[in-house]
């Protein structure tokens, strides 16, 4: 019986690799020197007004891309707030923001959903005296901001009709009635006004 004596590929990359590993342990390479750069007063501040400005461009980003609110609320000393409205159709978001905030000033919120084709019957409540406003077309803009002037136990209604399909249908409205609002009673809606 005879042995093999070939080596086998395996076997000659094993031997030259502990040979190789023999060789770096009898001469080890020098470490390459660490370059530190040390921290100074200059260098501390330009890396502050960096954060500073990150931190700033964040924050001015959601008013600079169209966050700025549709309306405000002020708060007076007899406990009265004014509401100013910029845009009438106010989003979800804002619409709920606007209902925490009132409510928190001790003004009811409603928010009346009537179903396809209805509308909630008209008066609910006191209305506070009408006032005129123009709106430019031309321009796109009202001749001034929507106001109103609440007090703890008014109401600010939100009057959102379902849409009725393939027909002219109610339009949302919001307005304000002095005290608490009655509820929304449902009746047919009988179109646009002037209507023929």
């Amino acid at each position: 019986m005879s042995t093999r004596t070939t080596k086998t590929f395996e076997d000659r990359l094993l031997s030259e690799l502990q040979r190789e590993i023999a060789l770096r342990a009898e001469d080890p390479p020098e470490p390459e020197p660490v370059i530190r750069r040390t921290i100074t007063t200059r260098r501390a501040l330009v890396a502050l007004a960096a954060c500073v400005a990150a931190v700033g461009g964040v924050v001015a980003l959601p008013a600079s891309t169209g966050g700025a609110q549709a309306y405000a609320v002020e708060r007076h000393e007899d406990g009265s707030v004014t509401l100013t409205l910029d845009e009438i159709a106010l989003s979800w978001d804002e619409k709920t923001a606007l209902t925490e905030r009132l409510r928190a000033e001790g003004i009811f919120v409603s928010v009346d959903k009537p179903r396809s084709g209805y509308v909630c019957e008209q008066p609910r409540g006191e209305l506070p005296p009408p006032r005129t406003r123009s709106y430019d077309v031309e321009k796109g803009i009202w001749s001034e901001p929507l106001t109103y002037t609440l007090h703890p136990g008014d109401t600010l209604a939100f009057e959102e009709p379902e849409r009725v399909k393939d027909d002219v249908s109610p339009a949302w409205s919001m307005y304000v009635v002095e005290g608490r609002i009655k509820p929304c009673k449902e009746v047919p809606f009988e179109g646009l006004v002037g209507e023929d």
